[in-house]
């Protein structure tokens, strides 16, 4: 294990303060606050007056890695030449606050961009960020210095696979998990104080989905979508406590959007010839144990590529089919799968539901406002805002903050007479 430490007075002093809770409506990871892709928040009830106004642009580098929000900053991890950055910057004007650089030499067998993939999570006064090449650092949050680092393709002997490593930093209860998937290991929990290793899952092949938690009753677990199938593991040590198979006979596959933690249940979705899934809860004992029940799974329906849908009552939106072969957005039945519409004017992009209402920025550029309705795509507000791009998108009070290829944008829903 290798474990780079760079302790500073000043860190040591910061970390000694008692710290606030994030702002419930900041988006400080790659699916917000609460890991599932909404935000329980009003928005305006009328229709949009005016177009979404750009409040300020700056230049980025290439990569995938989706901005996030906390206390009024936003962070974004790109590159730039054979460098890897995080930038944080003023949400509300985009001026840089700092940046931090660090030697990349991840190369993209496939002619992808080299950039990263994963998207930063900040936890109280740490950000935590994860490199293709299988770097972790952990810095802090107002400054950018450099509190501990982690190589975990050589710790822990993590494959490179198709498009370098992909994993999220997910921040549990003072540990920073990955899907790893190294010769011999899975998932990894390291402590987000030190970046020494926690403890271990056994081995299921790694993938590019990031892991999300789950609480259910007294029990604080894990939940990944690896190249196997579904993994839920105790977060406390990091043993199985439930697998179901779910995996593509196609070699040349990815699973890449994340498990959706709903009330009663998880809901998995992959292309490939693998389709989607929901596993209900259920309890096995009087110690408040859990259990998983397999509801239904099927193809044809929801076959997520790499965006992870979004759900509203009883229904879930997103992205049904391979992105370079064309791909519907569709609205289905959560309790049996069952198709809800159907429709193909929107490319494939990400989603973020606010209250009623769903927000999509497609990989063209377009912002689609549409209603979180099972009835027919109603579609509130269409506009051209980015150029082409993959990456994820944050939302905060009425802000949007999204990237394309070259630029990063924060787009003012307010000022459109849709915002709260």
């Amino acid at each position: 294990m290798k474990v780079f430490k760079i302790l500073s007075f000043f860190y040591i002093f910061i970390s000694s303060l008692l710290f606030n809770d994030l702002n419930g409506t900041d988006w400080p990871n790659w699916l917000g606050p609460n890991y599932n892709g909404a935000i329980e928040e009003n928005t305006s009830n009328e229709s949009a007056q005016i177009e979404l106004e750009a409040k300020w642009e700056v230049p980025v580098g290439v990569g995938w890695s989706s901005p996030i929000i906390s206390n009024q900053k936003v962070f974004l991890h790109d590159r730039t030449g054979n460098k890897e950055n995080l930038t944080a910057y003023h949400l509300d004007s985009g001026k840089q606050v700092w940046q931090t650089s660090f030697d990349s030499q991840f190369r993209d067998d496939f002619g992808m961009e080299n950039g990263p993939r994963s998207t930063p999570s900040v936890y109280k006064d740490m950000i935590l960020i994860h490199s293709p090449d299988g770097l972790v650092h952990a810095l802090v949050v107002r400054t950018g210095e450099t509190i501990w680092s982690r190589d975990l393709s050589s710790d822990f002997n993590s494959a490179k696979g198709f498009f370098g490593r992909c994993s999220s930093p997910l921040i549990l209860d003072k540990k920073v998990i990955f899907d790893v998937g190294g010769s011999g290991v899975g998932l990894v929990a390291l402590s987000v104080e030190t970046g020494e290793t926690l403890w271990k899952s056994k081995a299921y092949g790694n993938d590019y989905a990031s892991v999300v938690p789950l609480e259910v009753g007294s029990s604080q677990l894990v939940a990944a979508f690896m190249r196997e199938g579904l993994v839920v593991v105790d977060s406390v040590n990091g043993k199985e406590v439930f697998f179901d198979s779910f995996q593509s006979p196609i070699n040349a596959s990815v699973n890449a959007a994340s498990p959706l933690i709903l009330k009663n249940g998880i809901f998995l979705s992959s292309c490939y010839e693998v389709g989607a899934g929901f596993w209900s809860f259920l309890k096995t004992g009087k110690r408040g144990e859990v259990g998983f029940k397999p509801v239904w799974k099927n193809r044809g329906r929801m076959d997520c590529h790499y965006s992870t849908p979004v759900a509203y009552g009883n229904y879930l939106f997103g992205f049904h089919g391979r992105q370079e072969r064309g791909a519907n957005l569709h609205c289905i039945k959560l309790s049996d799968g069952k198709l809800e519409w159907s429709d193909d004017s929107v490319a494939m992009g990400h989603l973020i539901r606010v209250g009623e209402r769903i927000l999509c920025i497609s990989e063209n550029g377009e912002f689609v406002l549409f209603s979180a309705s099972n009835d027919s795509f109603k579609p509130i507000l269409r506009q051209q805002v980015l150029g082409s791009g993959r990456a994820h998108f944050a939302y905060s009070n009425g802000k949007i903050i999204a990237r394309d290829k070259r630029r990063m944008r924060c787009l003012d829903m307010v000022s459109a007479g849709v915002g709260k």
